[in-house]
């Protein structure tokens, strides 16, 4: 039996200005997901008749005009929704009714979007897995903690699908559900009633098949935040190829295929050059990580305390490594980051995007965990927009992801970079 696979967002948005209804889309949608989702289990919350009501309404002639109208898209369960459940990946928030939309769920719906359905998180966007499986490998992890989301796009149920990322999140099941993840700059989106585990660090990110879907979606969901300084320029492509301190702890075929990848892109007219990042760089991995836990532990420490029963033995762990930080190694932390940030505007002069690893390899086993977001944390904690793109190919014919990295608000100029290479 051949898989339904779901169109892009493009073909979505462009077929319903050409009349297709938003309950035809709805339709589509939802059998794909039907003929997937028993072995994917890439939904925490699913409504059918909800789906075709709201698409009923975006079939009425008002409605006409709307910029994302019929788009179906999935909502991570981090991210408060009205109608549906939000249970955070978490036993402690079962059955939770938030009562109103996140602001993200709100733009969306107002621009005519079709939310079909919450998507699986791991437990509060940390490290204890859901049951979401890969949809390129059912014996692998989907990545975390934006699992279901990554696999509900991967698997061609969903067009677009929202994620967070606090370390590692977007980029890291986007690279192994082989699709496109971007994080935008940090605060381009507003994440007003989304679960924080971290304020310094939680990013709504997208999901997607291509970076055109995610431009598209991601130009409705900046709607009051400021748009890139940077003009698209004339200029050839110019890419900076970077090893971060971590560049070992990458497989070898992964080395080996952003080499390969560099070579290619000078064989095409793009210009490829190496980047030295600064030597104060190397400690933001660990940085990053003491930021994380130490405000974990303050975010979700409170909402665990009196339901120890019901949290992982991962999380209930990372909570108590992150409320033994003293306060003084956490603002060293934020020091670090911030003396960083100076230096960016070195690190991207005369370059369009940095490459860097996404992730280590392929997506490991499913009993091994959700992977590791190493070559994720730094850039995160910098605040920089960065694309993860499906450029290579490991030796189990799984993908691996490449990462672009962006100047601070420069989120125009990496998604028309990114463009160029994966469309």
């Amino acid at each position: 039996m051949s898989e339904r696979v779901e169109p892009p967002a493009s073909e979505v948005l462009t077929a319903v200005a050409s009349g297709r209804s938003v309950s035809d889309v709805a339709e589509s949608c939802l059998a794909a997901i039907r003929e997937r989702e028993p072995e994917l289990r890439a939904f925490a919350h699913l409504d059918e008749e909800l789906v075709r009501r709201t698409a009923r309404r975006l079939d009425d002639p008002g409605a006409e005009g709307l910029p994302l109208r019929g788009l179906p898209v999935g909502v991570k369960d981090l991210i408060d929704t009205a109608d549906l459940p939000a249970e955070y990946g978490s036993a402690i928030y079962r059955g939770h009714r938030p009562g109103r939309d996140a602001a993200v769920v709100r733009i969306l719906r107002d621009a005519g979007a079709l939310p079909v359905g919450k998507t699986v998180t791991t437990e509060f966007a940390l490290f204890q897995a859901g049951p979401t499986r890969n949809p390129l490998d059912p014996a692998r992890t989907p990545g975390g903690s934006s699992s279901g989301s990554a696999a509900a796009v991967g698997a061609g149920l969903l067009p677009v699908a929202l994620g967070t990322q606090t370390a590692g999140s977007v980029t890291r099941p986007a690279s192994f559900c082989g699709i496109v993840g971007f994080k935008p700059t940090f605060g381009a989106v507003d994440r007003e009633g989304v679960l924080l585990v971290s304020e310094t660090l939680d990013t709504v990110g997208l999901l997607a098949r291509s970076v055109a879907d995610v431009a598209v979606v991601f130009d409705v969901l900046r709607a009051g935040a400021s748009a890139s300084a940077s003009e698209e320029s004339t200029e050839p492509l110019r890419l900076g190829f970077a090893r971060p301190v971590e560049w070992d702890q990458a497989e070898q075929y992964t080395r080996d295929g952003i080499e390969g990848l560099k070579q290619s892109l000078r064989g095409k007219g793009i210009d490829a050059v190496g980047v030295e990042l600064p030597g104060n760089f190397d400690g933001l991995t660990a940085a990053q990580n003491t930021v994380m836990e130490y405000e974990a532990a303050r975010n979700l420490g409170p909402r665990c305390e009196d339901n120890w029963p019901l949290v992982s033995e991962k999380l209930t762990e990372l909570l108590k490594r992150g409320a033994r930080i003293p306060e003084h190694e956490y603002r060293q932390a934020l020091e670090l980051a911030e003396a960083c940030r100076e230096e960016l505007a070195s690190v991207f002069d005369g370059i369009d995007a940095l490459v860097v690893p996404a992730v280590k390899g392929e997506a490991p086993l499913a009993e091994e965990g959700t992977g590791d977001p190493l070559f994720c944390r730094s850039w995160t904690l910098l605040g920089c927009p960065t694309v993860s793109l499906p450029l290579l190919t490991g030796p189990s014919g799984l993908p691996v992801g490449v990462q672009l990295v962006g100047n601070l608000h420069d989120d125009d100029r990496l998604l028309a970079a990114a463009a160029r290479l994966y469309g």
